[in-house]
């Protein structure tokens, strides 16, 4: 006559937790191999060849916040000096910005809520909407009366673009006002292998009109995509793969299998010594 085993319920219990665990684990690995080859090479389809690329980028729109360095130029450098004294900062007033390039200060002026500055000698200027270039010819016809043909710079000063992923985000600050989406990739890391490049978010706002635009870096078209440059405020988002997901969720159920063996043994332990 057979006995049967009361220890075997336990033991079959502990052997497949241990082959579950190493099921997940296998199969993370496999797809690992899979997402890797398929995922990893950007620009895909791109060919060896020359070609006129577009250096056409959207025009930054004045913004309210932004930060305008306006320098004035002419003949005459006392009358212009007067037009690029700092005037204090307030609400739409020129401030002092610490910590240029050379140590210097930056000379600023901030676009208050109504989309106003205050200029010397010209008052309150709405330049809501406006580009820079448009805002330049502007001062330099309304100047004529107190300088002779003025020449007038417009210059972002906070001209800032956000990079987010599931683990950290930061705010870089460009210097290079004509700076594309790969250059800044650059600034912040590059795209981590466990991060998906055929999905890439880009949040672009102007005035009270919000963009979101998806853009995959595993195609070539990127280049002729309308987010290739960069916008004052733009917002970079990078989503996990799956294979990011698998290998959180295997590291946890193998945690979770380890704990359950360990109490199926100690179980096991108990029973064998109350007998």
């Amino acid at each position: 006559m057979l006995k049967s085993n009361p220890n075997k319920p336990q033991q079959t219990k502990m052997q497949f937790g241990r082959l579950t665990a190493a099921t997940l684990l296998f199969l993370a690995f496999a797809l690992s191999g899979c997402y890797r080859y398929k995922n990893q090479i950007l620009f895909q389809g791109l060919k060896d060849t020359t070609y006129t690329a577009s250096m056409q980028q959207p025009k930054p729109i004045i913004q309210r916040g932004d930060q305008l360095s306006i320098m004035v130029y002419g003949l005459d450098d006392k009358t212009t000096a007067y037009f690029n004294a700092p005037m204090g900062g307030g609400q739409g007033g020129m401030m002092m910005q610490q910590g240029g390039q050379g140590g210097g200060g930056m000379m600023g002026y901030i676009v208050n809520e109504e989309g106003t500055i205050e200029f010397p000698k010209l008052g309150t200027i709405n330049i809501l909407g406006y580009t820079h270039e448009q805002l330049r010819d502007t001062l330099q016809n309304r100047l004529t009366p107190w300088i002779k043909d003025p020449i007038v710079n417009v210059r972002m000063l906070n001209f800032r673009v956000t990079f987010m992923t599931t683990t950290h985000a930061q705010t870089v600050f460009i210097m290079n006002q004509k700076t594309n989406i790969l250059q800044f990739l650059g600034m912040v890391g590059g795209i981590q292998w466990t991060d998906r490049k055929d999905n890439i978010l880009i949040i672009r706002q102007i005035d009270s009109v919000r963009q979101v635009i998806h853009v995959d870096f595993t195609n070539k078209e990127i280049f002729n995509s309308p987010m290739y440059y960069l916008q004052p405020n733009d917002i970079v988002y990078v989503e996990p793969n799956k294979l990011k997901f698998v290998e959180s969720n295997v590291a946890v159920i193998s945690l979770v299998t380890s704990i359950t063996s360990t109490v199926s043994i100690l179980v096991l332990f108990i029973n064998n010594l109350v007998k």
